[in-house]
């Protein structure tokens, strides 16, 4: 996959703590992953309103498709 070079700002107590924990050269690695794990979380709220959205119309939708349905099944002569 390809990647992207970007040029970001922290602060430096957070970078000394991920140089600590992922060596000098583990930053990007770290930030990646981080970011990974932020927009799993963002997208699945995103998609959890969503669903819910959908649930909280289905009911009307069902009743909205049943006053439809005679025309939509009727035979006609075209």
């Amino acid at each position: 996959m390809p990647n992207t070079r970007l040029n970001v700002s922290l602060p430096t107590h957070i970078v000394d703590d991920i140089k600590s924990l992922y060596g000098p050269r583990g930053i990007s690695q770290f930030l990646e992953e981080a970011a990974q794990e932020k927009l799993d979380v963002l997208k699945r709220e995103k998609y959890k309103a969503l669903i819910e959205g959908y649930q909280a119309t289905a009911e009307s939708t069902v009743q909205v498709l049943k006053r439809f349905e005679s025309a939509v099944t009727e035979k006609r002569d075209v």
